[in-house]
């Protein structure tokens, strides 16, 4: 390896381990708010592709998936280096940086986005019979915007009950790891659990 790029690299790591608790600790609370206002603005996503979103909110939306983005791999780089720390605190970085999952947590998380999907998808069969007849022109049809939206909120929903309890489920298989098989068996958990959330959260919203 190049001189120069040994010390560009020692530099970089040099000012990691410096910045590295304040990293932390910004990540420990900016990727959680960051997340939770790209949760709530999601439906911005499909009306920027008609013109209708509000540019307000849809700037909100860009930023905090940016920001997630951003103090993701910032988080990364910080817990791999060899002051990072230990315990219980790194479980929780550990979960915010989707690093060092259990498989069965990260079975659950994609399936928690499958399922909501797949449901809606067969109970609106509209969106994929415009999308086959027009192809992309159909994101542009207001029936297809609305499908669209009903879709973000089922992923709003399944995210703001699932995600709670994947970290529950993190968090239990950093506890007991001896136990690899708990996990798998508490997955459906997960889904009932954020069924149940959902549920709530709609008769919350409707009173």
């Amino acid at each position: 390896m190049a001189p120069e790029k040994m010390q560009a690299g020692h530099v970089e790591e040099s000012f990691l381990n410096k910045a590295s608790p304040f990293i932390l600790l910004l990540a420990l609370f900016g990727i959680p708010a960051a997340a939770a206002v790209a949760l709530v603005e999601l439906l911005q996503i499909p009306r920027l592709i008609d013109g209708c979103a509000n540019p307000l909110f849809a700037l909100a939306e860009i930023g905090s998936l940016a920001t997630v983005v951003v103090l993701l791999f910032l988080l990364r780089s910080c817990l791999k280096l060899p002051s990072a720390p230990r315990g219980f605190y790194r479980n929780v970085l550990d979960f915010l940086a989707m690093a060092r999952w259990h498989p069965a947590v990260t079975v659950a998380l994609v399936v928690l986005l499958v399922l909501p999907t797949a449901w809606f998808l067969h109970t609106d069969r509209r969106l994929v019979f415009m999308l086959r007849l027009m192809g992309w022109r159909a994101l542009r049809l207001g029936d297809v915007q609305d499908a669209l939206d009903g879709l973000a909120v089922f992923w709003q929903l399944a995210l703001t009950g699932g995600v709670p309890l994947l970290f529950a489920l993190h968090m239990l298989s950093r506890w007991k790891p001896q136990w690899r098989i708990l996990p798998w068996l508490l997955v459906p958990l997960v889904f009932v659990g954020a069924f149940i959330a959902s549920v709530i959260i709609v008769a919350g919203n409707m009173h």
